[in-house]
């Protein structure tokens, strides 16, 4: 309801963000070939607006991968400021083809667990989708103001 009509979870996400990585698209096309090569598969990635030359850029993988991005990144030229990766995240998605015309259903999705106190650590969203990168230990949590929410 409200544009949704389902809700889905991943657990087991990390997180790999560049701080303050170069502002240019070839490098960051790179980061995303070199892991494409490397058979890992990426999802919720997230650019913020540059500030000068440098930008911050990020996303997410199941953990799983973890032994393969840690080795992707060896291999990759060193450059300025080292990646950050953490773990123990899920990842919430709220689908709907009715979002396409729906307004506010992302304002309802933090709101609701804004007042559940749940963190959300990154979202990215689509016209049919919105994802939501939690906190492991809040799932449920989530998921259940997320459907009372949307009454699924």
């Amino acid at each position: 309801m409200y544009g949704v009509s389902r809700i889905t979870s991943e657990q087991d996400i990390m997180l790999i963000t560049f701080p303050a990585a170069q502002y240019d698209t070839v490098q960051l096309a790179d980061y995303l070939d070199s892991f494409a090569k490397s058979g890992v598969n990426v999802d919720m990635i997230c650019q913020n607006p540059p500030r000068g030359s440098v930008v911050d850029f990020s996303l997410t993988a199941s953990y799983s991968y973890f032994g393969q991005v840690m080795q992707t990144l060896a291999a990759r030229p060193k450059q300025a400021g080292a990646p950050l990766i953490s773990s123990g995240y899920t990842k919430i998605s709220l689908f709907g083809e009715e979002m396409v015309t729906s307004c506010g259903v992302a304002a309802r999705a933090m709101g609701a667990v804004a007042k559940a106190g749940i963190e959300v650590v990154l979202i990215t969203t689509s016209l049919l989708d919105i994802s939501l990168l939690v906190r492991q230990v809040d799932e449920d949590q989530a998921l259940q103001v997320l459907r009372e929410t949307f009454a699924l």
